[in-house]
């Protein structure tokens, strides 16, 4: 069961929402705590190992979170925040044989950060342990976040937001984030997996091209979309979770792009990793040591795969070469920078994209013509075909789209527009394979 599944759209999400505005205080938290642990059950199809594991994590969480609070220690703290990271180490290496339980990487992070900021001072720990739980697996970001900020959950999950207002913002963005997903994620996918199905090495370079297009629109809506339904959820329940893309592709530099693309794991990557490690204070050796250590996690993070290294490594090094010459040009010219940022971020998503290094190898030669350009019947039957998609998804990924409707979000239209636009969405849930959430993989 997912976020776009009619089964989740129609059966849960309305019998739980029923049942969870018609309780107060403790007992709401009990039955969020429940909906969660149930639509985690749905989400795993009922793996013990995957539920057992959610459960032993969130035991040791509000027992650590007790422990360190208490008495405040880095000695207690560090063995607790080890044990959470040799876990997901351990299954981690053993991903590719399918053992990484969904939503894992999210919740260790989140339950890292809760302890971490207990440890800090930041917050308290929770000494219900019905709240803590409805605070630390509230579905809507189980499975693949936006990590939250621990202070702005706690507060939230002590007596969350309940207005018609918000309730009626989230069901908005959760049908904005519906439509990004199965109309025009899901729609993109097909170019690349055919390549993947004919095998790189046959084909011409401008197939190859815009088959990385789209594949890069197709991460994008795909993870945006998911990050949009979540935060909708929330809000239909009462939290304020942080927004995950602040408009990535309207960046000027890699850096900044990362800051805004799944920034919220940039954030925990930030205030849990590079800053304890002396973040940029202890001059450029250090500062590049500890960025480099950051990507290494970043790239381990997603997969142990070879891929992922390239492409954390491919990043890592115009990230530092911005800070050590770059970043002074490119705060010259906005066209120019933001020419240099979209032909890096493409061409960064290559190995994150392809199964292993040597098929980023194949892959970028076609990019590249070596070899020869090879014929194009292949780009001529195909661009026809997704030539909409991918204006629309050029369209959807500048903040365009975000000042229109800003402008009448808050007008009967808003809601017209998106009472159709459901329907649609339904339309294409029906009459599609179900195409899982990407991020759901890592």
């Amino acid at each position: 069961m997912q976020f776009n599944s009619v089964e989740f759209i129609f059966y849960f999400l309305p019998a739980f929402l029923a049942v969870y505005h018609l309780c107060r205080g403790t007992a709401q938290s009990v039955v969020l705590a429940v909906g969660s642990f149930l639509f985690y059950g749905f989400a795993v199809e009922w793996n013990a190992l995957a539920i057992g594991l959610l459960a032993g994590c969130m035991l040791l969480g509000y027992l650590g979170g007790l422990t360190v609070g208490r008495w405040r220690k880095l000695l207690i703290l560090l063995p607790m925040c080890l044990l959470y990271g040799g876990a997901l180490v351990f299954f981690k290496l053993y991903v590719g044989g399918g053992l990484l339980p969904v939503g894992m990487s999210f919740y260790v992070f989140q339950l890292i950060a809760y302890l971490a900021d207990i440890y800090r001072g930041k917050i308290s720990a929770e000494k219900n342990p019905v709240r803590f739980l409805a605070q630390m697996t509230m579905f809507p970001r189980l499975l693949s976040g936006p990590i939250a900020d621990t202070r702005e959950l706690a507060r939230d999950n002590r007596r969350p937001h309940k207005k018609l207002f918000t309730f009626h913002l989230g069901l908005q963005e959760f049908i904005l984030g519906l439509g990004l997903k199965v109309i025009l994620a899901n729609r993109l996918g097909g170019l690349w997996a055919q390549g993947t199905i004919v095998g790189f090495e046959t084909v011409s370079t401008p197939y190859m091209w815009l088959a990385l297009v789209t594949f890069c629109m197709r991460l994008y809506f795909d993870f945006y979309g998911y990050s949009l339904m979540a935060v909708g959820l929330g809000h239909m329940l009462g939290y304020n979770l942080p927004m995950n893309f602040l408009e990535p592709y309207s960046s000027k530099s890699v850096s900044e792009f990362y800051r805004r693309w799944h920034a919220t794991l940039g954030r925990w990557f930030r205030d849990y990793i590079y800053i304890p490690m002396g973040g940029s204070r202890a001059g450029t050796a250090r500062t590049l040591l500890n960025l480099a250590v950051v990507w290494a996690v970043t790239g381990f993070w997603h997969g142990v795969g070879g891929g992922y290294m390239l492409w954390a490594g491919f990043l890592l090094f115009f990230i530092i070469l911005e800070r050590l010459w770059l970043k002074k040009y490119l705060d010259k010219s906005r066209f120019a920078s933001h020419l240099y940022l979209i032909s890096v971020i493409i061409l960064s998503w290559v190995p994150f994209a392809a199964s292993g290094i040597g098929e980023s190898l194949v892959v970028y030669r076609r990019l590249f013509g070596i070899g020869g350009i090879g014929p194009t019947e292949d780009f001529a039957y195909w661009a026809p075909i997704y030539a909409r998609l991918v204006g629309l998804g050029l369209f959807f990924a500048t903040p365009i789209p975000a000042k229109i409707w800003r402008q009448i979000q808050k007008k009967p239209l808003a809601d017209v527009a998106l009472f159709i636009l459901f329907w649609v969405c339904l339309y294409f849930i029906a009459t599609s394979a179900q195409d899982p959430f990407i991020y759901f993989d890592f």
